[in-house]
């Protein structure tokens, strides 16, 4: 194995680990509303809280959806890349796993966006119960 294939197969553990954990934590967070909303606590709620906590909520959500779809598309991603290496050289076309790479890329990056819409709103939901 190559020096670079080395690196590259660090920079592949380190995407899983970095993606199991932002699906751990948007998991946890809406598991967190459940507390949230149980009870009397949801009958103080103003209509501002009550919009902070549907959308932080709908972020945590559209966050586990999108990772699962992730690592879902790149399974398939592997799973054609290894097909290809099995056929011959003259056989081969990688036109797909571009497109493969390109939304896993999308993916990722929409994640990252949408755990980061659900924190904020989380805390803003916190600042306002806190100071109001």
């Amino acid at each position: 194995m190559t020096v670079s294939a080395d690196y590259h197969r660090l920079a592949k553990e380190a995407g899983n680990r970095l993606k199991a954990y932002i699906l751990t934590y948007a998991s946890g967070a809406t598991g967190v509303f459940f507390l949230a909303l149980s009870g009397d606590r949801a009958v103080g709620y103003g209509w501002h809280e009550i919009y902070l906590l549907i959308f932080a909520l709908l972020m945590f959500v559209l966050t586990v959806v999108l990772c699962l779809y992730e690592l879902h598309i790149d399974a398939r991603r592997f799973f054609f890349v290894a097909k290809q290496l099995e056929s011959p050289e003259t056989a081969q076309d990688w036109s797909k796993n571009d497109r493969y790479k390109k939304l896993c890329i999308r993916l990722i990056y929409g994640s990252y966006v949408t755990v980061a819409l659900g924190t904020i709103s989380s805390v803003l939901f916190l600042v306002a119960r806190i100071t109001g």
